[in-house]
């Protein structure tokens, strides 16, 4: 059985599912593990990674207006490698290839079969594992992984049970220019961290919002996590990120960086990964063992946005 991943968290759920050795091919952005990386490459850009927030906005959104889409399918390597199966997704054209493309790819391709992701809600991304172990014929890897959520899930909430404690106010902020709020699954990881949402609603798309309206709440938590973003990008725009948020109108919340390309805007196993950091962002002293374990993708920022020393 050969398969496709035309997306990062696509191949993630391939591997976590022990699938990893059948895959043939997988998209420019899938990095992890390191392992797949040697892959072939499927697909393209038509927008430059290397511009900062605003730029990659405006190219997205002018790319759009006169393309079918931001990503180019290599059709001819994909028609190549002759896959089973190709996993993609069907809910976000700036994320990956659009699904027509693939539809239309396949219907090139006789015999090979769409697996499509749209996960909106966390049990959406649980049911998505599973789904894909099923149609894949490894159940019971699936089974196993749910396991793994219930228990990981069951830690966080049983330490917040045992302390009691209150409900910080938490902004997750998804894209620095213009700024976008984390939404999907976000309100659902916050509320089981153990804070209170700012702003976005379970299941619906990450909001934009102007400077006005986040004068308007008090974060006592926040976390920037830029979409695709790995920490030396965000570290670049600081200053911008700066002029963006009313910071100083709020009273002193805690402020973290976190490396929004591996975390957080995947919906695949290491969404796991992501609620244990956000546990720890929203409550340090109860989760300090999760502030070691990704140390590597968290930098909390001291008064004043400030870069620790």
């Amino acid at each position: 059985m050969k398969l496709v991943s035309l997306l990062p968290s696509a191949t993630e759920i391939l591997v976590k599912i022990g699938l990893e050795e059948n895959l043939v091919g997988v998209s420019h952005e899938c990095d992890y593990p390191e392992t797949v990386q040697s892959l072939p490459r499927l697909t393209s850009t038509r927008v430059n990674p290397s511009l900062d927030s605003s730029a990659i906005h405006k190219s997205v959104l002018e790319v759009m207006r006169n393309a079918v889409s931001v990503y180019d399918l290599d059709v001819e390597l994909l028609k190549s490698l002759k896959p089973d199966f190709i996993v993609t997704q069907d809910l976000c054209d700036v994320c990956a290839v659009s699904f027509s493309q693939v539809e239309q790819a396949c219907r090139e391709l006789l015999g090979a079969k769409i697996i499509s992701l749209k996960p909106k809600k966390l049990g959406d991304i649980w049911n998505d594992v599973l789904s894909t172990a099923e149609t894949l014929g490894v159940k019971q890897k699936g089974q196993q992984f749910l396991e793994e959520v219930d228990e990981r899930v069951k830690f966080v909430r049983d330490r917040l049970a045992d302390c009691g404690n209150e409900k910080p106010n938490v902004l997750t902020i998804e894209w620095i220019e213009p700024i976008y709020v984390g939404g999907m699954w976000l309100p659902e990881m916050i509320d089981i961290a153990g804070g209170q949402v700012c702003i976005a609603e379970i299941g619906q798309p990450a909001p934009v919002v102007d400077r006005e309206a986040l004068t308007q709440i008090n974060p006592d938590v926040v976390v920037v996590k830029p979409c695709g973003y790995k920490l030396d990008q965000t570290l670049k725009e600081m200053e911008l990120l700066k002029n963006q948020i009313p910071w100083q109108d709020w009273q002193t919340p805690r402020f973290y960086l976190v490396d929004g390309n591996s975390y957080f805007n995947r919906p695949g196993p290491r969404i796991l990964d992501s609620l244990e950091i956000l546990a720890h962002c929203t409550h340090p002293d109860l989760f300090p063992e999760f502030g070691e374990t990704y140390s590597a993708g968290i930098i909390p920022l001291q008064p004043g946005l400030q870069l620790p020393h």
